[in-house]
């Protein structure tokens, strides 16, 4: 009987430099689509409008109490038949916080004077929640346009 060689992974180059590429392949993939949040975690969303959506970028913040609960996946403008013009934010947020009570308001603010922003939801005390996909209408944006 000879000297022979187990049948085992490990003992195999090929099969070991696959794996390293299988598993580099995923950890590049989630890496990249960390920004839109990580896949298979529930999500609450919810449509916010703004007057006033200047300097804000997908991948924003979104904060209640100084807290991150979300970002922004989505910014679409928006124009009136009066000739105003407003933008809607889609949010993504944490289902941990659902529901936002429905007289909550939205603010855009500043996170340091280089221009950087995010979005900060003020809790309102109503018993009715807003359910998952609604909108926060431009009435509930503070502070109001000049």
């Amino acid at each position: 009987m000879g000297n022979r060689r187990g049948n085992s992974i490990a003992g195999n180059p090929l099969l070991i430099g696959a794996a390293t590429i299988l598993i580099s392949v995923v950890a590049v993939f989630l890496a990249y689509n960390a920004n839109n949040g990580l896949p298979f975690v529930p999500k609450y969303e919810l449509k916010a409008q703004v007057s006033n959506a200047d300097a804000l970028v997908k991948g924003n913040e979104v904060k209640i109490g100084g807290s991150r609960v979300g970002q922004i996946t989505a910014i679409d403008p928006k124009t009136w038949p009066d000739g105003s013009v407003s933008a809607t934010l889609t949010l993504s947020l944490d289902k941990k916080i659902e529901p936002i009570p429905a007289d909550s308001t939205v603010e855009v603010r500043p996170v340091s004077p280089l221009g950087l922003k995010y979005v900060d939801i003020h809790r309102g005390v109503s018993p009715e929640g807003l359910k998952n996909g609604s909108t926060m209408s431009l009435a509930a944006a503070t502070p109001k346009p000049v």
